[in-house]
């Protein structure tokens, strides 16, 4: 028994399975996960070295080398980049995007740890950091003009305590705590009369603060805790320690005579966080995986209003960041979309198909979506802006299956067929051609899912939306739709019953009804096509070729920039500058933008990168030149605005390399031009880049070039007499350990009688320090002989000029450059324009020079997309032989395609578009989409051929009899796309444009230009068609031939 047959004999089963994906659907609607973009993961991992009082060349071959080394050997690393700066080491890792991550983060961890021995014992880490790249959805900033630091940490403390009682809220970070630090404080005279060195001071330190515990007293009855003072309680403590004897008085002297002993805000800080040039603390939030934002978002900002009643006086909190609001207008706008979209549909089959027919059909659409929502869980998709988008490019398919199914029990109940078995050969007589074609529209879009790495994981949701609503269209198609039919038919007999009589004698009289007038023109416009074929095959041919010419101009991009009421400021100043200067720049910065009255509110970060609130952004590490501002405006257009104004206003800052950007649709790209040159002489990389940045400085399109290196800092060595200091028993370390002292301060314990652990350092005071010079004066102590002399006896100090970073990138030292583009130019262009000239810089033997930015990711891409084209294209030529038997006929099916992506490229050209990622996209869907009309139009015409109709007059009534089904399913798709397409999404409007031209093409194609090509390759090759022998023949009758 027949799935349709079974649905009119069990119409109580199908009706509840309706109900009961009804409500799962609706449930899971109701309940899915929600967030702006999908969830990607970050393939990469940091390895964070400090190395105390090191050059970048001292970290390059003591610490990033060795760490390079041992993780080439791991088979799943794919990238290592690094940068060797002033003690700090910062290598990045990239792992296969298939990889279990915490396994290889523990594989790395591992190699690390084995290496460990070998690295310098004064190093800090190395620290693997596998957790970077989360997505924040929220950034809320505690903030105050003046605000006691103290009191904006406490309050940031409480809110991060108060939102981690929200059930969606995963992950609670605080950026910009103000750091606190007990300061011993000496000048030079009691430091050199008490012979107090940091050696001296940290076992000192040491000894009476280990924080023991005291241990446990075992009775007969109890065990009793024994409460040891191993730990200093106060200030008062540390500033009573005896540290020595006075050698007049022979008295105890303690840290308090000598040296003072204060509680205070490290200075200066490792971070600045400020809020409209409020100092701030900042408190970012990221979500638990399967929650929905919006939800999360909406009890955030409860929390925040009652929370606000609370603050101390002259404490604000300030939301900077709500992704959910964004989520919110987003699908919102998406969901409006998806509902004019649905409207649109039902009056295109309206239209066509009769207000009866149209309601038949109709009533599949929520269904599918629904059946689709009930499923998305399981596919591990979200409801997301791509799986919106998906929906509403479906949306039009959705009722391709039962507009098929529907016109032909129509046409069966035109010709006498009783309803019931029309009803069931609506589905069986066409369930090949039904079954295939939805097959070839799945394997247009399905093959996405091949796309590797992070690109396949943010494309992901939009195959498996598409290929669960069009299989639940199938289904619905071939049980839900007949059993409807059946229903409504009856029930339009029982309520009508004059009107069905008159239509029953209609039929009767079916051979005396000429055709419709749009049935006539068609017949007569086919048949012209048919004897004039080689102007149509000409004209075809000049379509393709003209497409060609257009593509030309319609110019290549990647992805577009998002359409937000945000944009980011990055700040760089020259290499070794102190984060105090750094910070001076970000205040000018500050000052500029707060300035302009479009900007609601600016966020500073100094010293380190903004957390990560776009998912097309890589955070910065921390970087003492580094400072980085989101800027919130007033709309989106006046982000366009902005951005476009300030960039010559910023340019005119001193002593900053400063870049206003938009954000990016997609994954992260640093910049859009760069290029790569690799070599092992730094000078030499150098010369190479300067040349470049001329290059591209030069360019009107270009606003700002950078290199990754950076300038050039000063530095003092110390030269150290070796043998004089081995004689006095002084080693290398004691030596750095004075000249930390005397510098900035050296950390000689820990004090933990808060709740948060506060380092104690000895310093030398500032004002004993006013030149390099004035560091010698310090003494240094050997920790074998207990001997003490000035470092002036044993050391001088050499100024020189050293780099502050070098850049390494698979094991070789390496320099990118990056340029900055003018608003509305495009990467592609620029590129072509410098890139001959940039090969014409000359490398030295051993160098090579890479194009990187957003050439490098498009072409990778692009490449991964062309390969899935491939794929798509066999996978339906299978289909299609499968079905027919032939190659020849699936070769020309498959010739529709090119042709089909002429209205692609018309789409794109007359929209204002640039064939970017989703336009490409959205030529890969073409192929399907229009292959399936191919397929049923060609099951019609080898079912007419077999039943004894000429070839030619088959093709002719193949059409005919199509007409109707294939404006109704065309119409019906690309109404459900223009709501897409006029809704001004950067991103899925220009997919949309080239799917609503492509398939516009594709149907004058299926109706014309397919038939004509079908029928000059195939009759030729076709099996004339059985004939019924007569029992009586007459000889005078010509024998049946195919018409010319």
């Amino acid at each position: 028994m027949s799935i349709p047959e079974t649905s009119l004999r069990k119409p109580a089963v199908v009706m509840l399975l309706v109900l009961a994906f009804t409500a799962w659907g609706t449930y899971s609607f109701m309940t899915i996960s929600r967030r702006e973009d999908p969830k990607i993961d970050i393939s990469w991992a940091a390895i964070l070295t400090i190395y105390p009082g090191a050059s970048a060349g001292e970290v390059e071959k003591k610490v990033t080398r060795p760490i390079e080394e041992a993780l080439t050997t791991l088979a799943s690393i794919e990238e290592i980049h690094s940068d060797s700066k002033n003690n700090v080491s910062f290598v990045m890792v990239k792992v296969a995007y298939t990889s279990n991550f915490a396994e290889q983060w523990n594989l790395v961890r591992a190699r690390i740890g084995q290496i460990r021995s070998t690295l310098p014992d004064t190093i800090v880490g190395p620290r693997v950091i596998d957790d970077f790249g989360d997505v924040v959805g929220m950034m809320i900033t505690v903030h105050g003009q003046d605000a006691d630091p103290g009191r904006l940490n406490e309050t940031a403390k409480k809110l991060k305590n108060r939102l981690l009682q929200i059930p969606s809220v995963g992950k609670v970070e605080i950026s910009g705590r103000w750091e606190e630090e007990i300061a011993v404080t000496g000048n030079l005279d009691d430091f050199m009369q008490y012979d107090f060195t940091g050696i001296t001071a940290q076992r000192l330190f040491t000894a009476q603060n280990m924080g023991l515990p005291g241990g446990l007293l075992h009775t007969a009855d109890y065990d009793l805790r024994l409460a040891a003072p191993t730990e200093y309680r106060d200030l008062d403590e540390i500033r009573d320690q005896i540290f020595t004897v006075s050698p007049a008085t022979g008295e105890p002297v303690r840290i308090g005579q000598v040296f003072e002993v204060n509680r205070r805000w490290a200075h200066p800080q490792n971070l600045y966080i400020r809020t409209n040039g409020e100092n701030a603390v900042l408190v970012s939030i990221t979500m638990k995986e399967g929650f929905d934002i919006t939800v999360m978002g909406r009890a955030v900002r409860s929390m925040l209003g009652d929370f606000g009643t609370q603050l101390p006086p002259g404490i604000h909190t300030t939301l900077v960041h709500d992704q959910p609001r964004h989520v919110d207008e987003n699908l919102g706008n998406f969901l409006k979309n998806l509902l004019q979209s649905l409207i649109l549909v039902a009056l295109s089959m309206a239209l066509l198909l009769g207000l009866g027919s149209s309601i038949l059909v109709s009533l599949g659409l929520p269904l599918a979506i629904l059946i689709s929502l009930a499923l998305m869980p399981f596919v591990r998709v979200d409801l997301e802006l791509a799986s919106v988008a998906a929906f509403i490019i479906a949306l039009g398919m959705l009722v391709d299956n039962s507009i098929i199914v529907v016109d032909h029990i129509h046409t069966l109940v035109d010709e006498g067929v009783e309803l019931g078995t029309a009803c069931v050969r609506g589905v069986t007589d066409l369930h090949m051609p039904i079954l295939s074609g939805t097959v070839a529209s799945v394997l247009a879009f399905f093959p996405l899912v091949l796309l590797p790495d992070e690109m396949g994981a943010y494309i992901r949701s939009l195959p498996w939306v598409l290929t669960l609503s069009l299989g639940a269209s199938y289904l619905i198609s071939i049980s839900f739709t007949p059993l409807l039919s059946f229903w409504f038919m009856r029930l339009g007999r029982r309520l009508r019953p004059g009107k069905f009589a008159r239509h029953q004698d209609a039929l009767r009289n079916r051979e005396t009804r000429r055709p419709s007038l749009g049935s006539r023109g068609y017949r007569r416009l086919i048949s012209a096509s048919l004897r004039f074929w080689p102007v149509v095959l000409l004209v075809s041919a000049g379509a393709l070729a003209g497409s060609g010419y257009l593509f030309k101009h319609i110019g290549i991009s990647f992805f577009p920039l998002a359409e937000r009421d945000q944009f980011v400021v990055d700040i760089w100043t020259p290499e070794g500058s102190s984060i105090l200067k750094t910070d001076e720049k970000a205040r000018e910065v500050e000052k500029i933008l707060m300035e302009e009255e479009d900007v609601t509110s600016v966020v500073t970060s100094v010293g380190l990168g903004l957390p990560r609130f776009w998912i097309a952004m890589m955070p910065h590490m921390n970087a003492f030149n580094l400072a980085q501002l989101l800027v919130n405006t007033k709309s989106p257009a006046a982000t366009k605005r902005l951005v476009a104004q300030l960039k010559d206003r910023l340019s005119r800052v001193d002593g900053a390399r400063i870049v206003a950007k938009e954000l990016l649709l997609g994954i992260a790209i640093e910049s859009p031009i760069a290029f790569k040159i690799t070599g092992d002489d730094i000078p030499e990389l150098l010369r190479i880049s300067r040349e470049i940045q001329d290059i591209l400085s030069a360019h009107p399109g270009i606003v700002n070039t950078r290199d990754n290196f950076g300038t050039n800092a000063l530095a003092y060595s110390i030269i150290l007499d070796e043998d004089r200091a081995l004689r006095l028993g002084i080693s290398r370390l004691d030596t750095a350990i004075s000249f930390i002292t005397a510098s900035v301060g050296m950390p000689v314990a820990t004090w933990r009688g808060d709740d948060d652990p506060i380092p104690v350092v000895l310093e030398l005071d500032k004002a004993d320090v006013t030149n390099p010079e004035d560091l010698l004066r310090m003494n240094v102590r050997s920790q074998a002989t207990g001997q003490a002399v000035p470092l002036s006896h044993l050391a001088h100090l050499e100024p020189r000029w050293e780099v502050g970073k070098i850049v390494r990138t698979k094991n070789q030292r390496s320099i990118i450059v990056h340029g900055y583009l003018q608003q509305g130019r495009l990467a592609t262009a620029v590129l072509a324009d410098v890139l001959p000239q940039v090969k014409k810089v000359q490398l030295p033997p051993g160098y090579r020079l890479d194009v990187e930015g957003e050439e490098k990711e498009r072409a990778k891409t692009f490449g991964d997309l062309a390969r899935v084209f491939i794929i798509t294209i066999f996978a339906l030529f299978f289909i299609l032989v499968l079905q027919f038997g032939t190659f020849l006929q699936a070769l020309v099916i498959l010739g529709s395609v090119p042709l089909a992506l002429v209205g692609g490229t018309l789409g794109l050209y007359f929209t204002g578009n640039t064939f970017g990622f989703s336009a490409f996209v959205g030529m890969i869907a073409l192929a399907g989409i229009v292959i399936k009309n191919a397929v049923v139009w060609v099951e019609f015409v080898e079912t007419a051929y077999t039943q004894g109709m000429p070839y030619r007059e088959a093709v002719i009534s193949a059409g005919i009899a199509r007409l109707r089904p294939i404006l109704l399913t065309a119409g019906t798709t690309i109404g459900g796309l223009i709501p897409l397409g006029l809704s001004g999404s950067v991103m899925w409007g220009p997919m949309a444009w080239t799917l609503i031209f492509g398939l516009g093409v594709s149907t004058l194609l299926t109706l014309l230009v397919i038939p004509v090509v079908y029928y000059l390759v195939i009759r030729k090759k076709v099996i004339p068609p059985p004939i019924t022998p007569s029992p009586q023949p007459d000889p005078d009758a010509p024998a049946p031939q195919e018409a010319a």
